[in-house]
């Protein structure tokens, strides 16, 4: 039976875990995160709005720190808080939902357009401060480089 956080997303979505599964890993909300969980389904809901109301996957939202480790996340990560999303949204381009963030979440933290046009859209919340970071992820040499700004590197 799924737990419906809002009306489109549920808890079981928002913690599921791909790496967990595949290496056995507990990736169990603490108690203490659910209202961080919220918050990211009722950001998402907004997104989801802006966009024509076209589903959105989830790929990470919380997750442990067993998991962040496995794949290999930052000690600091706002994933470790479930106050961040890893998704798409069905139908528009990666690019299009990071530039349009600033317009439909202006309390968001951090916007990664992560590797591009196969990639997914990082959004990182914060309940105080938020830093209003876009950023760009590319693969330097099989390592993960950040660039300011939402960029395009792909164009051809």
């Amino acid at each position: 039976m799924s737990h419906l956080i809002t009306e489109h997303f549920t808890l079981e979505e928002l913690t599921r875990s791909a790496t967990a599964l595949r290496l056995g890993l507990d990736n169990t909300l603490p108690a203490q995160f659910y209202r961080n969980v919220e918050l990211v389904a009722e950001t998402l809901e907004r997104i989801r709005t802006f966009f024509g109301n076209r589903p959105i996957r989830v790929t990470s939202c919380f997750r442990s720190k067993s998991v962040n480790t496995a794949v290999g996340g930052s000690l600091t990560s706002a994933h470790l808080v479930a106050m961040a999303a890893d998704f798409e949204v069905i139908g528009v381009s990666n690019i299009d939902v990071c530039r349009a963030i600033p317009l439909i979440i202006p309390e968001y933290d951090q916007c990664i357009y992560e590797f591009g046009p196969t990639g997914w859209i990082h959004l990182g919340l914060a309940h105080s401060s938020p830093r209003h970071q876009p950023l760009t992820a590319v693969k330097v040499h099989n390592k993960t480089v950040y660039k300011p700004g939402i960029v395009d590197l792909w164009k051809m």
